[in-house]
């Protein structure tokens, strides 16, 4: 019984360690004036990791438990140039694994904000999603690897990520 739950435990971070295939967001894109792309995988994330000073050890930690850090931004010079069906692949990914809607903001100009995590055992995140979408910009973040739920507000304006919404049990402990 132990061996079982050692290694159920040991299999945890590899679930959370699934990606996106974020090609499947280029629809959005199509028709956007403007756009970011920001892709940084587990080799990119050392990398980046190497040139942030003394002082960002804790930043450090934490991307030492990430796999990959995902920025789609797409800017429309007028509403209705993107399909709101367009972010269906991703949430139909999210709707499918072990994924979790914290957030859901829907307003009558037809924007909406959401935010979905990957919760483990012991108040860690295995990810994080937040998907902005306005009548004239769409924004995806998506975070994968292990961390805790107070280490996303460091992320938060870090790595090319836009500062991320205060979420409970989070506190930003400066850049």
């Amino acid at each position: 019984m132990k061996r079982a739950l050692i290694l159920m435990a040991a299999a945890i971070p590899a679930l959370a360690q699934q990606n996106f295939d974020f090609k499947l967001l280029d629809k959005l894109g199509a028709n956007a004036k403007g756009s970011t792309n920001i892709t940084l995988n587990a080799n990119m994330l050392k990398l980046a990791a190497s040139f942030i000073g003394d002082g960002g050890d804790s930043i450090k930690s934490l991307i030492r438990g990430l796999t990959g850090v995902y920025v789609r931004t797409y800017e429309f010079d007028r509403p209705g140039q993107y399909v709101e069906a367009d972010l269906e692949p991703l949430r139909a990914y999210l709707r499918s694994g072990q994924w979790s809607k914290i957030v859901d903001v829907r307003e009558a100009s037809k924007e909406a904000s959401e935010i979905y995590v990957q919760a483990l055992p012991n108040d860690r995140l295995g990810g994080l999603v937040v998907i902005s979408a306005e009548a004239r910009e769409v924004s995806v973040i998506f975070i994968s690897g292990v961390m805790n739920a107070s280490d996303v507000a460091k992320l938060s304006g870090n790595l090319g990520i836009p500062d991320l919404p205060d979420l409970p049990n989070t506190k930003k402990s400066g850049k």
